[in-house]
């Protein structure tokens, strides 16, 4: 890519856009010019500082229709509504993702493994970018998750592994990206604020394998339901993995009949089995999502001991499923990740108890929330509506179960405090996003957490008065 004299603009200047940013100046462009929504005061006063004295011009306030299209090249950042940016495509300048911008610049194209999917995208990325480690790989992990691809190109850091975990809205804006192994995890309904229809939401994850060449891995569930209509996209070899006993899977999950746990099987060149003895994580999924780690990175040529080591090590993240404590006999367990039904569900369907006191709402991200109804009614106990989508839940789910509706995390949270009987579980699962009352949803698992360990330890082991 030539970009010597070209007329440069970078859409938002969040996490990408600094970075997309960053690697322009290193390549010498003509003239970059961020355009970015928010006013100038909202915008940290030193990188506005760094970047101008780098010849950086900034519009704030607004994306001015007049600067878009007199760019020779866009550099879009995640999330920018498309309607933004739809006029420079109509009138063919080139919009690119920082995905799709770092790809092109990237010197030296190692062996590169993405994950997409609605579900367990970050999870399975740490755990393929683990064991390609324990292998003795030197591997770059970032992209949607971590850090930017653009910063390992600007770093100069030599790898022979890149692992990436990649958003339906990066891969919008893609021309020639591709991985070597590229993974789709699952595909539920999810961001309907944006796209059209599921369709066109599963049309972008379907992308990832677009560019692929034949001696490629696509990796996908077996029976997933878009496959028929978008499987004339997927380019490389097709390889399938499932939640249970499959021969026509490379991976799947398979009982132990000696000692009755579950393990599971990788079919490469010849059968392997792996026991989850020792498996730190709850739930299915997390399961499905090691065994679909594994089969990846067996592909890009870790070993088998990486991944008996890693199983009984790998503690997972926080804000999914995690356990925050037990006070006075309830269990609190922070799942903020959870920002679409499915996620929900899938915490749902990990826990046993039938006594769960869940916490659920946020913003509405434009979906329906009726696919919850039979798990709330075999499991939840008390349903905590919050936020902006509280009344909108509860008309989707009323006369379910004991229901109160409050206007934020706090009140929910001191609530489901006051409603708990030692062997209830309190759930932090919200099926929306966080962005009605939190920056992202790590920010909403960490007030939720820093609110339990206040006053759960307060009232519930030390019989205090809640407030």
């Amino acid at each position: 890519m030539n970009l010597k004299g070209k007329k440069i603009v970078v859409i938002g200047f969040g996490k990408s856009g600094k970075a997309a940013t960053k690697l322009l100046l290193k390549h010498g462009c003509g003239e970059i010019i961020v355009s970015e929504s928010m006013n100038r005061s909202e915008l940290p006063s030193e990188i506005l500082r760094f970047f101008e004295s780098q010849g950086v011009y900034f519009e704030t306030g607004g994306h001015k229709k007049e600067t878009l299209l007199s760019a020779d090249l866009v550099v879009v950042s995640p999330g920018v509504p498309k309607e933004i940016y739809q006029i420079c495509i109509k009138k063919g300048i080139p919009v690119l993702s920082e995905l799709e911008l770092a790809w092109q610049l990237l010197p030296k194209k190692s062996e590169v493994i993405a994950i997409t999917g609605t579900n367990g995208k970050t999870t399975t990325t740490a755990i393929v970018s683990e064991l390609l480690k324990l292998s003795g790989h030197k591997v770059f992990t970032g992209g949607n998750y971590g850090i930017p691809l653009s910063e390992l190109i600007i770093s100069n850091t030599p790898v022979e592994k890149i692992v990436l975990e990649v958003s339906s809205f990066q891969l919008e804006n893609i021309h020639s990206f591709f991985p070597q192994i590229g993974i789709l995890l699952n595909i539920t309904p999810d961001h309907l604020e944006r796209y059209t229809s599921e369709e066109e939401y599963a049309y972008y994850k379907y992308r990832i394998f677009e560019n692929q060449k034949e001696e490629n891995y696509s990796i996908l569930p077996f029976q997933e339901k878009w496959f028929d209509k978008f499987k004339k996209i997927i380019k490389g070899k097709v390889i399938f993995f499932d939640e249970k006993e499959n021969p026509k899977a490379k991976a799947f999950i398979k009982r132990d009949s000696q000692s009755s746990k579950d393990g599971f099987i990788l079919n490469l060149e010849k059968e392997e089995f792996y026991s989850f003895s020792g498996f730190k994580l709850l739930g299915l999924h997390n399961k499905v999502n090691f065994v679909t780690a594994s089969l990846a990175a067996r592909l890009g040529g870790a070993s088998e001991e990486s991944i008996k080591t890693l199983i009984p090590q790998f503690t997972g993240f926080p804000h999914r499923l995690e356990y925050i404590g037990d006070f006075g006999g309830i269990y609190f367990i922070n799942d903020s990740k959870a920002t679409n039904v499915f996620a929900t569900i899938s915490a749902l369907k990990s826990l046993p108890a039938s006594s769960i006191i869940l916490i659920l709402g946020g913003k509405h991200k434009g979906g329906s929330y009726t696919d919850l109804i039979p798990y709330i009614k075999e499991k939840v106990k008390i349903l905590i509506l919050m936020g902006n989508s509280r009344f909108i839940l509860a008309e989707e789910l009323k006369n379910l179960t004991e229901t109160y509706i409050t206007e934020n995390l706090k009140e929910a949270t001191l609530l489901s405090i006051k409603c708990a009987k030692p062997g209830d579980i309190v759930l932090l699962s919200p099926a929306c996003s966080s962005f009605d009352q939190f920056k992202n949803y790590e920010e909403r698992g960490n007030y939720f957490r820093n609110l339990v360990l206040t006053y759960a330890n307060i009232y519930l082991n030390k019989k205090g008065v809640l407030h």
